[in-house]
């Protein structure tokens, strides 16, 4: 009888076991060496639309100029149209270590995607070190290696030679006729970018394959700041030296040489002054003829296809709107008085 007994209860024994064994395999979870090969953060992204909650994408600003707020507005109106995309934005000022910071802390952070303005056009691939698996679309400002570009990281802005080359061929033909030997004032953005080192050699080549001599009688930075080119062409108009235009890397400073103009004895703008990106206040500018013309970069263009490409890479696609090199081009269109109150639309609501 207790033999019985005694054989039963391991039966038993042995039947729980059983059952304790079925239950944890069902609830066993895969663990990483579980997952297909080649499973990584790309392909496991989260689209919006299976999951129900919000990407969350990061954006680092080289700094807050006209331009890049511009552009930085642009991607949060989308994000807030789109409705699936939490956009938070970041001010590097100019420093890019604080910039790697910002996108080593938005990894941590578990972000699904990062769209950079660089600080420096070197850094793409510490950049992107810094992001890990998080996928980054770079914009306006771009890497000067192109090689880093690929499935998970692209870019989104102008051609800058083309923007110099666009300035240069509208005063060549306002020049028409006259010359060819003219006198000029270059103010550029921070010394060693790669965007004020194309914008500057575009607009000088254009001119000198249009047949002008130009003398450039004063030639400085301004690093985009309105206020120092305000500064500097005041020195500058002391020194009496004759002048026929002024080029400018952007319309910041071209704003500020006309506040100069404007501030000085003559208290006229005297001389046509251009700049490049078509902000805002730039067009308006041209609208009033206080800028005779400006270089559209499109900062509409450029925030809302940064956003775009971002949303895509954090879904685990190729973005569709660049090119084989990963890139999209905004055009460098002149803006005029003919044809401002276009791009001025683009700025309502």
């Amino acid at each position: 009888m207790k033999k019985r007994l005694l054989a039963l209860g391991l039966a038993g024994i042995m039947m729980l076991g059983a059952l304790a064994g079925c239950a944890g395999t069902g609830e066993k979870k895969p663990d990483a060496a579980s997952k297909p090969a080649g499973s990584n953060a790309a392909a496991d992204a989260k689209d919006t639309a299976d999951t129900g909650r919000k990407l969350k994408i990061g954006m680092s600003l080289a700094q807050r100029d006209q331009f890049l707020t511009n552009c930085e507005q642009a991607a949060l109106k989308l994000a807030e149209q789109d409705g699936n995309v939490e956009l938070k934005v970041f001010d590097a000022n100019n420093d890019i270590s604080a910039q790697i910071s910002q996108v080593q802390t938005c990894a941590s952070d578990d972000y699904d995607a990062m769209i950079v303005a660089l600080c420096n056009n070197d850094s793409g691939a510490e950049i992107i070190q810094a992001a890990g698996d998080m996928p980054v679309a770079f914009f306006n400002r771009m890497p000067t290696d192109l090689s880093i570009l690929d499935e998970k990281h692209c870019y989104v802005g102008m051609d800058e030679s083309e923007a110099g080359k666009a300035q240069g061929e509208y005063l060549a033909s306002l020049f028409k006729g006259k010359g060819p030997d003219l006198n000029a004032v270059l103010l550029m953005g921070p010394l060693g970018q790669d965007s004020v080192s194309k914008r500057t050699d575009g607009v000088k080549a254009a001119l000198k394959d249009a047949g002008f001599n130009v003398t450039y009688v004063y030639e400085d930075t301004a690093e985009w700041d309105r206020a120092k080119a305000m500064d500097k062409f005041t020195q500058f108009m002391g020194t009496g030296k004759p002048y026929d235009m002024v080029i400018c890397n952007n319309d910041d400073m071209a704003l500020g040489v006309a506040e100069a103009m404007k501030t000085s004895d003559k208290g006229e703008i005297t001389v046509p002054i251009v700049g490049i990106d078509a902000t805002e206040n730039g067009c308006n500018a041209v609208k009033d003829g206080t800028l005779k013309m400006t270089v559209n970069q499109n900062p509409i263009g450029q925030g809302e296809g940064a956003l775009k490409c971002a949303v895509d890479l954090a879904n685990g696609k190729v973005p569709s709107i660049v090119n084989d090199q990963y890139v999209l081009f905004t055009p460098a269109d002149k803006v005029t008085t003919d044809n401002v109150d276009e791009f001025l639309k683009s700025f309502e609501g």
